[in-house]
């Protein structure tokens, strides 16, 4: 009763995969596994169509299978006409909800063609410049409608005609790939003669990666002193912004100690830079938390100099003293008063550490790249902590100034450089330093226990241990080394008095009574 020709199912067969094809269009991507079961149900029923007449019929079990596999083709056509119906619905009612958007957004012009130019769809705001019904223009080609009403000046602010837009857009659709995106400025008379200009942006329409046309989508201007205005406001605004990029990426690049203070506001704003050097808790700080820092009799001298800003004495430059890391370091401060923003009160400037280098520079990098003597305080600053065990060595070149006298500055310089590279390799680590304090005076932080052994043991079994002999061509030179040495947590315990401990000890390793040239604080207190 339920057989019927398989001719139906056929024909069923290849109305499903139809629909497929047209679901793989709509979502702009082949659906493989639809196809596929599309497919394999036409195989099924071509199969079933040859064999019908012979196999089928007669044999009540292949009939059950034959009425079976029947009502399946038709499920899986009318499941695939649903869901082919359901997404040209959704298509529909989106393509209606963004023509009605564009209407009620500033974005009130839009034209969309199709592969050979033919016109689809256009904004009731064109038609009006065209002075035309859209059912005069659908399915007919773009240039021959345009040709007729308006006539274009400019093209991205170059002039043009309306031949050599045409061949423009004729050449677009060779060249366009799926994900374009193209922005125009167009100029025209319209069907009145009066100017238009159109902001539009372009993309090409791809289906399964076949060019189907184009869709422009911009904004319609009329009112020329208007746009002009406009024009000039988006331009300072691309300026403005293009000046807020480089001032951030110089502040990013900048090593300088950059800040601004709010003075309205009462808070101080520090680069990272600043707040690396100052070790601040943030780049954003109240303005009186910020200055409690500063000494107290700088900070008077400071507020007073801030205070005679005026309008004819817009910079200044001071130097004072700031506490960082429980300990006063010298900064200079360079800075101006912007009288200027009429909205604000704000300083801008400069704060950075003062070099506190007190000894000719010798162009050898070895030298003069050394850290200085504030800089060796806020590294065993660290250490102490860090509750790190370490050994602060003060050394002293005690004849540099007679090898200086005898064979010249340079070859002093030379001396020393090759001393602290020596001294760098023996006993420097990773988390250790060699400074300079003053003109022959070093100082090296060891926090390795194995050189600390090194020392040790060099400075017990040779009492020139640390001295080093060179030669120059023709000139030989032995550079005398005395050394004191205190050991951080046990002999003192911050870099103050670490320091003075093991200046004490140097002292004592320069007296000639004294058997070595290098002592051991520990060893004169004990």
């Amino acid at each position: 009763m339920l057989l019927q020709h398989p001719i139906y199912p056929l024909i069923i067969t290849f109305f499903t995969l139809f629909l497929v094809i047209i679901q793989s269009i709509q979502s702009e991507k082949v659906l493989k596994n639809r196809l596929i079961l599309a497919f394999f149900n036409i195989t099924i029923a071509v199969m079933v169509f040859v064999i019908y007449e012979s196999m089928i019929i007669g044999n009540s079990m292949y009939e059950n299978i034959y009425v079976g596999f029947n009502f399946f083709v038709y499920f899986v056509f009318l499941l695939v006409l649903y869901s082919t119906f359901k997404t040209a619905t959704l298509k529909a009612n989106h393509y209606q909800l963004f023509v009605k958007s564009i209407k009620n957004s500033r974005w009130n012009a839009y034209y969309v063609v199709d592969a050979k130019e033919r016109v689809r769809d256009m904004s009731s705001s064109l038609l009006h410049e065209l002075n035309l019904e859209k059912e005069d223009i659908i399915g007919k080609k773009f240039f021959s409608v345009l040709n007729k009403s308006i006539r274009f000046t400019k093209f991205n602010g170059n002039d043009i005609n309306n031949r050599a837009l045409e061949n423009y857009f004729l050449e677009y659709k060779e060249n366009a790939k799926a994900g374009d995106s193209e922005v125009q400025e167009l100029t025209f008379l319209n069907f009145d003669g009066n100017p238009v200009i159109l902001h539009m942006v372009m993309q090409p329409v791809y289906a399964l990666g076949k060019y189907k046309g184009r869709i422009c989508v911009g904004e319609k201007k009329t009112d020329f002193d208007l746009l002009a205005v406009e024009k000039e406001l988006n331009d300072r605004s691309t300026e403005l912004e293009s000046i807020r990029h480089k001032f951030i990426a110089t502040l990013q690049i900048s090593e300088e100690g950059l800040f601004y203070i709010d003075l309205d506001e009462r808070t101080i704003w520090a680069s990272d830079a600043l707040v690396r050097m100052l070790n601040l808790p943030g780049n954003t700080l109240d303005l009186t938390d910020f200055r409690r820092m500063i000494e107290a009799e700088d900070l008077k001298k400071y507020l007073a100099l801030i205070g005679d800003l005026s309008i004819n004495k817009k910079q200044y430059s001071t130097s004072y003293r700031i506490m960082v890391n429980n300990r006063y370091m010298w900064f200079k401060e360079k800075g101006i008063r912007l009288f200027e923003d009429q909205h604000s009160a704000v300083i801008m400037g400069t704060l950075n550490p003062m070099k506190t280098k007190h000894y000719l520079a010798s162009n050898i990098d070895e030298l003069d790249k050394l850290k200085d003597h504030n800089e060796m305080m806020v590294s065993m600053n660290k250490l102490f902590k860090d509750n790190r065990y370490f050994q602060l060595v003060l050394i002293r070149l005690k004849n540099m100034p007679k090898i200086n006298e005898t064979h010249g500055r340079e070859v002093g310089n030379m001396l020393m450089a090759e001393y602290i590279k020596k001294l760098r390799t023996t006993f420097v680590t990773e988390s250790g330093d060699i400074f300079r304090v003053s003109g022959i005076e070093f100082a090296i932080t060891i926090t390795d226990p194995r050189k600390m052994d090194v020392l040790a043991n060099g400075i017990k079994s040779n009492k020139t241990f640390l001295n080093l002999t060179m030669q120059y061509g023709s000139i030989s030179a032995e550079l005398e080394v005395f050394a004191g040495i205190a050991i951080g947590g046990s002999d003192a315990h911050d870099e103050h008095q670490l320091y003075q401990a093991s200046l004490q000890a140097l002292k004592i390793a320069e007296n000639p009574q004294f058997s070595a040239h290098g002592c051991y604080y520990k060893d004169i207190v004990s």
